[in-house]
């Protein structure tokens, strides 16, 4: 067995931390304890020359804390594919002894919880399984940070900072918000002490944390629909967002540093608003026609930018009305009123039917020219075209009213 850090000294961290560095979860490794390590379930056919140098096979649990309300602990982690066997016999037991404690095992679309309840003294877990022993840290529960916020919150990469500003701000002036977490995820421009010190000088920001996030990202799918079974890191941040840090905020939106979301009304104002405490909208693209500058990328911002994708009617499932030039949706939701099967995810909430409507009145910007081009090539200036093309007087609006400079 490998000891780790002391279970009662991280939670002890996690509770008098300075709060003006990051934040850093204790994921548990099989590598800690075994030599196991996760079996992709994608056939060998479909994996491409760098699935393996991206597929997540070491990390067991990104990170383990307590529940908002202190009576469990939360183990989030990437799906346990052949590893569900062995942990369906395995046991787990308070670090300072007594009997074995009851567990809850939830799978969710590529992601495990297990929910442990604990008692309230409890710092730290002993998993005993059949391919070894680990001691697990539980760290504190952070919601209490972001009570009552309007929350901005993403996973992020390598994005300028002065990007990022930029995206707060405008959702600080514009929608409402007042607090941002940010998941940063293995950035080697910048450290998460700058980014945290970029973040902390803004104003009008009642609170900020900034979480280091040190996981792969994981193969990508073979198109939008074939293979997206092994991108563990995304999906396990929101879920992680949700109960480590946001459980008690007045409401979160969920939204990339190149979207702006830009409707009738704050997304926030709208989710509280609503009967189920969510609502869903779909995006514009927002292009390039000569009229920001083109390099270096690092000095291309928002503001520089108001040419959009005219829409394109047409009928969808069903016969319905749906816009062929829309960007995939985004969302902003009320924590506490997302039932607890339901799970965060990129574009929707999934397991819950009504966070996958759609919003018409709501929507946002999907800003083409503020691109590291991580996916692929986004690069590049079109030729305005008016059948194609058009100036967005909306978005052009919303960027008078912000504050570019605090």
């Amino acid at each position: 067995m490998r000891l780790r850090e002391d279970p009662a000294q991280v939670a002890h961290d996690c509770l008098d931390r300075d709060p003006d560095m990051p934040i850093r979860p204790h994921p548990t490794l099989l590598s800690d304890f075994t030599a196991r390590r996760r079996v992709p379930t994608r056939p060998v056919a479909a994996r491409g020359p760098t699935f393996a140098a991206d597929f997540d096979d070491d990390t067991l649990f990104f990170d383990a804390f307590r529940s908002a309300d202190g009576r469990h602990a939360v183990l989030i982690g990437p799906p346990l594919f052949d590893l569900a066997e062995v942990f369906g016999a395995a046991r787990i037991f308070d670090r300072a002894g007594g009997p074995a404690l009851p567990f809850t095992v939830k799978r969710r679309d590529r992601q495990v919880q297990v929910w442990v309840r604990i008692p309230r003294e409890a710092a730290g877990l002993r998993l005993v399984s059949a391919i070894g022993t680990v001691e697990i840290a539980i760290g504190a529960n952070l919601s209490d940070r972001f009570a009552g916020r309007r929350v901005l919150t993403t996973l992020s990469r390598d994005n300028p900072l002065p990007w990022i500003c930029d995206w707060v701000r405008f959702n600080r002036d514009v929608n409402g918000a007042d607090a941002v977490l940010i998941y940063d995820n293995r950035s080697t421009t910048y450290d998460t002490a700058a980014l945290r010190d970029a973040l902390g000088r803004l104003r009008g920001l009642a609170a900020v944390e900034v979480v280091d996030w040190p996981f792969r990202y994981g193969p990508q799918g073979l198109d939008a629909w074939r293979y997206w079974d092994s991108d563990f890191c995304q999906l396990g941040m929101l879920e992680h967002a949700r109960w480590r840090f946001l459980a008690r905020a007045r409401s979160a939106m969920n939204a990339d540093v190149d979207e702006l979301p830009l409707g009738t009304a704050s997304p926030f104002a709208a989710a509280e608003r609503s009967l189920l405490g969510v609502v869903r909208y779909a995006g514009r693209l927002v292009v390039e026609t000569g009229e920001g500058p083109s390099a270096p990328v690092a000095e291309r911002r928002h503001h520089h930018y108001g040419t959009v994708l005219r829409r394109q009617p047409g009928r969808g499932r069903l016969g319905l009305p749906v816009d062929r030039a829309a960007e995939r949706a985004k969302w902003t939701a009320v924590p506490r009123r997302c039932p607890p099967w339901a799970q965060w995810h990129v574009h929707s909430i999934k397991r819950w039917l009504w966070g996958a409507e759609t919003r018409r009145t709501l929507g946002h910007r999907h800003f083409k020219p503020l691109t590291t081009s991580w996916k692929y090539d986004r690069e590049g200036v079109v030729r305005f075209d008016p059948a194609v093309h058009e100036a967005d007087a909306a978005l052009a609006g919303a960027m008078a009213r912000v504050d570019w400079e605090r």
